[in-house]
């Protein structure tokens, strides 16, 4: 009887072919790993200002203010970014409470901050990241959330403080 290879019986796939499987194999790997590490960014829905355009609109609307002290290195900050400031609910929130401030401290990547970030978190006394801090208009004192309780209880907080801000300056327009 001829061996199984004369008959046919037994198909060996081409070397090539195993080659590309191996290589798609790792890319997708490689693909996954970057993806896990630097997640898309999504798009935010909250109308960030610069603290001083955000500052003259606070004054000017009577909104608080709400400073989002935030880092690039911030695992917690991406977290509340993706769940709450990419929410269309939670953005349409914010947006209609507060004039939102995103100050970035850039103390790890660059070796300072810019002034406005610097005299801000030296104001507030900023000692971790998110730091949320919500600075009624009429001046009284500042409602500061630190770290991220998730999405539910951030909600929560920001509505009760953006609540409590517009009564304090005269009801709720």
């Amino acid at each position: 009887m001829p061996p199984a290879e004369a008959r046919g019986g037994t198909r060996r796939l081409p070397r090539w072919l195993l080659i590309i499987a191996g290589a798609l194999l790792v890319a997708r790997i490689a693909t996954g790993i970057q993806e896990h590490r630097h997640p898309p960014q999504l798009a935010e829905l909250v109308r960030w200002e610069t603290s001083a355009a955000g500052l003259a609109r606070a004054q000017s609307s009577g909104l608080p203010l709400l400073y989002d002290f935030s880092a690039e290195w911030c695992g917690p900050c991406r977290l509340m970014q993706r769940e709450v400031f990419a929410d269309r609910r939670s953005a349409e929130t914010i947006n209609a409470l507060f004039v939102p401030v995103r100050l970035v401290d850039t103390q790890r990547e660059t070796g300072r901050n810019d002034p406005d970030v610097q005299m801000l978190q030296q104001r507030y006394h900023i000692e971790a990241f998110p730091t949320l801090v919500i600075v009624p208009p009429d001046g009284s004192e500042p409602t500061v959330i630190e770290g991220y309780p998730g999405k539910a209880r951030l909600v929560e907080q920001l509505t009760a403080a953006g609540v409590k801000a517009r009564l304090q300056r005269g009801g709720i327009r």
